[in-house]
């Protein structure tokens, strides 16, 4: 009986061996590489570079005091707004689990 199932192992390993190596797909009747198409490929089209956009209320080219200050108060109320929300992240990361009955 060990014969046997020592027998159908080499008999696999060598079937896969020659499955690996490409003798067995060599053997199977299909489509040669010849007749095969090939796939069509459509042109690329040429992307246009796009200037990112602005989150701040001014325009991208106003260098004025009064721009400036209005800026950075928009980016403070960002960052205030991003502190808000990774505190209120960090909070229910400390929820605590409800205990529940079955």
């Amino acid at each position: 009986m060990t014969k046997w199932i020592i027998g159908l192992g080499v008999l696999v390993i060598v079937g896969v061996g020659l499955w690996w190596s490409g003798v067995i797909s060599n053997l199977m009747p299909g489509a040669s590489v010849a007749t095969q198409q090939q796939a069509t490929t459509t042109p690329q089209q040429q992307t246009q570079t796009q200037q990112p956009v602005s989150d701040l209320p001014t325009a991208s080219n106003d260098a004025s005091d009064a721009a400036l200050l209005q800026d950075s108060a928009a980016v403070d109320a960002q960052l205030q707004s991003l502190n808000t929300d990774s505190s209120n992240i960090d909070s229910s990361m400390n929820d605590k689990p409800v205990s529940q009955e079955f």
